[in-house]
């Protein structure tokens, strides 16, 4: 993505992320982290939730943001949900044939 210009609220904040591999849907883009070193200031990283995401492993941007998932776990507050409250839901197992 060298060269290309971002405006952050514009073409980051609130994105969907999606891991470029799988086609999953991963969460939302909730912050970036900047390099106010670098001249001009570049993105570093994105922020999910808790997960910092390296700029080298975002491959694109667009409606969406591609990602290369690595050993990144973005899912865990999802799969906490589905865990501890979800799967406590009466009915909420799958059906019997």
């Amino acid at each position: 993505m060298a060269g290309k210009v971002l405006h952050a609220q514009l073409h980051l904040l609130d994105r969907q992320l999606i891991d470029q591999a799988s086609g999953e849907l991963l969460g939302k883009v909730d912050d970036v982290e900047l390099d106010l070193a670098a001249d001009p200031p570049v993105v570093s990283a994105l922020i999910a939730g808790r997960e910092r995401i390296p700029a080298v492993q975002v491959m694109e941007v667009d409606t969406a943001v591609k990602i290369v998932r690595g050993d990144l776990d973005l899912t865990r507050g999802d799969d906490w949900v589905e865990r501890h409250i979800i799967d406590k839901i009466p009915g909420a197992g799958h059906a019997p044939e």
